[in-house]
């Protein structure tokens, strides 16, 4: 779910409140599962597809 965020925001240039929307979240969890997955990513995190 994860990379589906980054995609949807990096890509698809969606807003936090339409990833939600789409992915049956809300607008804050969308946010913080995009950050903790960017975080992970610059920290050479590999798994970040959970």
């Amino acid at each position: 779910m994860s990379r589906e965020i980054l995609y949807l925001r990096l890509l698809g240039d969606l807003s936090f409140k339409e990833i939600g929307s789409i992915l049956g979240g809300t607008e804050n969890w969308a946010r913080v599962t995009f950050y903790r997955t960017k975080q992970q990513i610059r920290n050479g995190g590999e798994n970040y597809e959970s």
